[in-house]
């Protein structure tokens, strides 16, 4: 624990916790666009986001969520660093991390298996580390959203922004309708550049 502690400190001393965060979603969205570009057809309104990891260019798409996955990590530490406080439980800032870490270990494993429907195997193993990344990602929004608002470093917008990202990804996930997954990826994206620059504007990454 004492040497992660040391690496991540290490990432955070050559780029501000904010950044990842940035550079996270530019990873993300970038594979995202790729594989987009490799399928011809693909619609919003018709198509699951995870089926862009089965077109010609699923590889692009499967290295965003991996590397997005991967470099988010110093960024979710620092926001739980920011959230210290004298007024609020060390416990309960663990339980957001453990969440975080459980949901993100989950979407980089989506990476590696894709939306094949073809192979039940892959198939279903994908469904299930989806659910869990969301599930468990509600968990974390929900305990850090909160943590926000009791918090002086934070205003009203980014802990509100988290609970409007958890009512679509609840209005997706009792729905599971394509165009709803996609509102859903597009209030995950607002809400981690909206987190991401609040942090790195008020400088909470230096704390």
């Amino acid at each position: 624990m004492a040497e992660e502690r040391k690496f991540i400190d290490k990432l955070l001393d050559i780029l501000p916790g904010g950044i990842y965060g940035i550079l996270s979603l530019i990873a993300r969205i970038s594979g995202d666009f790729i594989a987009f570009l490799f399928f011809p057809g693909y619609s919003i309104f018709n198509n699951m986001v995870s089926d862009l990891g089965v077109g010609e260019g699923g590889i692009f798409f499967s290295l965003g969520l991996i590397i997005s996955g991967i470099i988010c990590v110093p960024f979710y530490i620092t926001l739980a660093r920011s959230l210290k406080s004298e007024e609020i439980s060390e416990k309960s800032i663990k339980t957001g991390l453990i969440f975080f870490y459980i949901s993100d270990i989950a979407y980089i494993l989506v990476g590696f298996f894709p939306s094949i429907e073809e192979n039940y195997i892959i198939y279903t193993t994908h469904g299930v580390l989806a659910v869990i990344s969301w599930l468990t990602g509600i968990v974390y929004l929900i305990t850090f959203s909160k943590l926000m608002l009791k918090h002086d470093n934070y205003t009203k917008l980014p802990a509100y922004s988290g609970f409007f990202l958890i009512g679509f990804m609840l209005l997706f996930l009792f729905t599971w309708i394509p165009i709803l997954e996609w509102v859903m990826t597009f209030a995950f994206i607002s809400w981690l550049i909206i987190i991401s620059c609040y942090v790195r504007y008020n400088r909470l990454d230096e704390i």
